[in-house]
């Protein structure tokens, strides 16, 4: 019987089959280890009638593979104000450390390479991610070697990709946007690695091929989004109104990410 549920369970619930961790180690070394971080965000509705209150946020979403399977992606989501276009630095300083934590923890090694890629980038938006986003995760790096004690010699090689605002469920056409440290000789290399991170799922009797981090982290983005003001008055019902910021009607939505995730009750 637990066979049985087991594989009703994979059909549903598909094994990754992402190939970007052995791309890489094809690439550069059999040792290679690298860190893909996916990320992209959902922006909530700011309600004209509230004005100064904004209780219907936007998801951020982490997908990194942070495990001991290297080419298995988890996912970390928040919440933040609808009002702020790109993402708050941070809460990417902060999450970026938990990542290098739980890759280091699980692997037993640093990331030789960090590869970050931004999804769903609208027009106009591609300087504000350059100069905050990306600068925000090499910060985040650079505290986390200064402050943990056996990384005086760790150099990890960074690049940044990001693909630009598309309709839902459609593929993503990503570019290499920053490669200073040359982790890539060549565009036509980054481009095999995306390749390679893209999978088929089936949903109902149709397939589907996407690119699993970005695809995972934009379901979890769309799907809280959404959810979140279902969740707020749940709550609410249950005489636990979510925290909000002193003296105010503001959702604190930092501290309810972190409850959350602590407390999923």
């Amino acid at each position: 019987m637990l066979a049985l549920a087991e594989r009703r369970r994979r059909r549903m619930f598909p094994e990754p089959r992402n190939g970007a961790h052995q791309y890489m180690q094809n690439l550069r070394g059999a040792n290679t280890n690298t860190l893909f971080i996916a990320y992209t965000v959902c922006h909530g509705i700011v309600d004209q009638e509230t004005p100064g209150v904004y209780n219907n946020p936007s998801t951020v979403v982490f997908t990194f593979n942070g495990t001991r399977r290297p080419e298995h992606f988890t996912e970390y989501f928040h919440f933040q104000k609808a009002t702020i276009q790109h993402i708050d630095p941070v809460l990417i300083r902060r999450v970026t450390q938990w990542m290098l934590e739980d890759f280091r923890a699980n692997r037993g090694i640093f990331p030789d390479f960090i590869v970050v890629l931004r999804d769903h980038v609208r027009e106009g938006m591609h300087d504000t991610v350059e100069d905050v986003e990306f600068k925000a995760f090499k910060e985040a790096i650079t505290a986390y070697k200064e402050g943990t004690e056996d990384a005086a010699d760790w150099v990890p090689r960074l690049a940044f990709g990001l693909a630009p605002w598309r309709q839902e469920h459609t593929e993503p056409l990503v570019y290499l946007f920053q490669n200073d440290d040359n982790v890539f000789e060549t565009n036509d290399e980054f481009q095999q690695l995306i390749v390679s991170m893209f999978i088929t799922i089936r949903i109902n009797t149709t397939r589907f091929s996407v690119m699993e981090p970005l695809w995972a982290a934009e379901n979890t983005a769309n799907l809280w989004t959404k959810l979140f003001p279902s969740y707020a008055t749940f709550t609410a019902a249950r005489n636990r109104r979510l925290p909000c910021i002193a003296n105010s009607e503001q959702y604190d939505f930092d501290t309810i990410s972190l409850q959350f995730h602590l407390d999923p009750e």
